[in-house]
């Protein structure tokens, strides 16, 4: 095992898409980084929907998805009720002004290291296989530590994703019990049914609402489909490969959809999973991304608002550097708080029958709400002039603590 012993300006640990997309802002104000990940890339990962305003971001950062042969345009966004087919369809061309028009659908091994390797080209110096052990804070700075050896620097930023590493070090990290509680997935091909033509066959995700849950269904490439089944209260027993196939073989439509297909990929099962830190930082440390808050994904806001808000702390990290001060986080907080509140109510609503029905499924029928809805389900959640988004803000959960 090769012993390490580094310095940089900031360790970032955790290589996916909030940490290599950090270290690439970073590098882009002249930070020195050096990111720190446990696995050996590519590797698979879940959650392969990105939200409109995810592109602009990497665009600034250097990154283009056009062209990418893991990266599907993704015009739209179909929600559908089951059984009854009742169907409203999000385009993200009709947001508000400035949202961006159109996102990708994305295999997430091959994203993820692409965003790596971004990073590495910058300058960011990646180590994989460096399994972060020790997390050590004092007045000047901290040293991460491990089996390959270790790394002190100025600032650390956690960027590992849902195992939340400094939260769930310092048990700082807080279960939200009001969302979906397991999500149980695997991928079929050749799809070719009409049925599933109709529905995502221009790259659009369907979100298909069933009992005490919803499914997603991501067109990929290769004729392939991501599927996925998050319920709010799991079965006692039901392994993730039952939970699924009964959700199919219970479904018409899913049925219809899948004629002819065959799964391609090990189901999985991640359990347990919204959370949020109630301390995410301190004087020299901070989180990103998931490591911060994890929320039910229905509305796929996770790797967007992780790319976007490591551009806001990339700035917010190197100001504290060039000042020689502790980090001063009210800014980037309360942005990460306005992102997250919004999606946090969101998604509480999507889980109340009678509110899908009588206002989300409604907002069909009046430009502007729907325009609004489409601003807020492009990720385009940094605006005052949203109304829809305000009321989201404006309440309260209904259950369960709140995201500070």
């Amino acid at each position: 095992m090769v012993n390490l012993s580094i310095r940089a300006d900031v360790a970032v640990v955790g290589a996916g898409p909030a940490g290599s997309s950090l270290a690439s802002f970073l590098r882009l104000q002249g930070a020195s980084v050096v990111v720190l990940e446990r696995e050996h890339f590519p590797r698979f990962h879940v959650g392969e929907s990105l939200l409109t305003m995810c592109v602009p971001a990497l665009r600034r950062m250097g990154v283009s998805l056009e062209g990418a042969d893991f990266a599907n345009m993704k015009p739209g966004a179909l929600f559908m009720l089951e059984p009854t087919r009742e169907r409203l369809r999000i385009d993200f061309s009709r947001g508000l002004e400035g949202t961006f028009p159109y996102a990708f659908q994305v295999e997430r091994a091959h994203f993820d290291a692409a965003l790596a390797h971004h990073a590495e080209a910058l300058g960011a110096d990646v180590h994989y296989g460096a399994q972060v052990r020790s997390w050590v804070e004092d007045a000047d700075g901290v040293c991460l530590s491990g089996e390959w050896g270790s790394v002190r620097a100025q600032l650390a930023v956690d960027a590992t994703g849902q195992d939340a590493f400094f939260g769930r070090r310092q048990r700082t990290v807080e279960q939200l019990e009001r969302f979906g509680r397991a999500a149980s997935f695997t991928t079929f091909a050749p799809v070719r049914s009409a049925t599933a033509r109709e529905c995502v066959g221009n790259g659009d995700i369907l979100i298909l609402l069933v009992p005490d849950g919803w499914m997603w269904l991501i067109p990929l490439s290769r004729e392939r489909v991501s599927v996925g089944l998050v319920e709010r209260t799991p079965r006692p027993g039901v392994s993730a490969e039952q939970a699924v196939s009964h959700a199919i073989e219970q479904s018409e439509f899913l049925v219809d959809f899948f004629a002819n297909s065959n799964r391609v990929q090990p189901f999985r099962r991640i359990a347990n999973y919204s959370y949020y830190n109630r301390t995410p930082s301190t004087a020299r440390s901070a989180t990103v991304g998931d490591a911060s808050v994890f929320l039910d994904p229905i509305f796929s806001s996770g790797v967007t608002v992780a790319v976007t808000t490591a551009e806001m702390l990339a700035t917010t990290l190197v100001a504290s550097l060039h000042s020689g001060s502790p980090l001063e986080m009210k800014e980037y907080r309360a942005a990460c708080l306005k992102a997250y509140t919004t999606f946090d109510r969101l998604i509480e609503r999507f889980y109340r029958p009678e509110w899908v029905q009588n206002v989300f499924f409604s907002a069909g029928k009046d430009d502007r709400m729907l325009r609004e809805f489409t601003a807020i389900l492009a990720g385009d959640v940094w605006r005052d002039d949203n109304e829809v988004q305000r009321l989201l803000l404006a309440s309260a959960a209904r259950t369960g603590p709140e995201i500070t």
